[in-house]
């Protein structure tokens, strides 16, 4: 066999691998977003053994619901899909263990907040307060964030007011909304706006 030969199967090999390992890859049940977070949340009620058995069928069912998700080009829409997915995934199998509507949601606030808690959103906050004038750096941080974070396929944003003393917008159109009343879970939307800003 020639050099060119060789080299040729052996680019072929290459393609032919890499395709394999890429098919697989993208076969392979994605991890659940924040799930060590809500687990630990589990557990404060329920136990560390309950909390690993609850998140294991928050998994699956997140599997089930990321397996038949929209597609969407923009990466911000599909991190935010992605946390949808998740907390509709937690609200689901909260609901088939009850029937108690407000604890599950006040659960469910719990559980974001921890999600928050531990997100580079929140560290990034929390250095910010300790600057001479923290809301300076707010506005300009939170005009950045919208533009890459929220983009408009996803939220209308309409500015109030973007002056020394507040920051206000209204949002006419939001992606979590549209997207949990799709899901059948409208009523998700406020603990997801509250802590996600959406």
């Amino acid at each position: 066999m020639t050099d060119r030969r060789v080299f040729l199967a052996g680019l072929a090999a290459g393609a032919a691998g890499g395709l394999w390992a890429g098919r697989r890859l993208a076969a392979r049940p994605q991890r659940m977003p924040h799930l060590e977070a809500s687990q630990r949340v589990l557990a404060e009620k329920r136990g560390p053994i309950k909390a690993a058995m609850l998140a294991a069928r928050v998994q699956a069912r997140y599997d089930e619901l990321y397996a038949a998700r929209p597609r969407f080009d923009l990466p911000a829409l599909r991190k935010h899909l992605a946390n949808t997915l998740a907390g509709l995934a937690l609200y689901q199998t909260l609901r088939e263990e009850s029937d108690d509507q407000e604890a599950v949601m006040a659960e469910i606030d719990r559980i974001l907040a921890a999600w928050v808690e531990h997100s580079g959103q929140h560290k990034l906050m929390r250095i910010m307060g300790r600057l001479p004038d923290p809301f300076a750096m707010l506005r300009i941080g939170n005009r950045v964030v919208l533009k890459m974070s929220y983009p408009p396929e996803g939220w209308t944003v309409e500015w109030v007011e973007d002056s020394e003393r507040c920051i206000a917008y209204d949002i006419s159109e939001c992606f979590y909304l549209n997207m949990l009343t799709a899901y059948g879970a409208p009523e998700l939307t406020l603990n997801f706006c509250a802590k996600f800003g959406g």
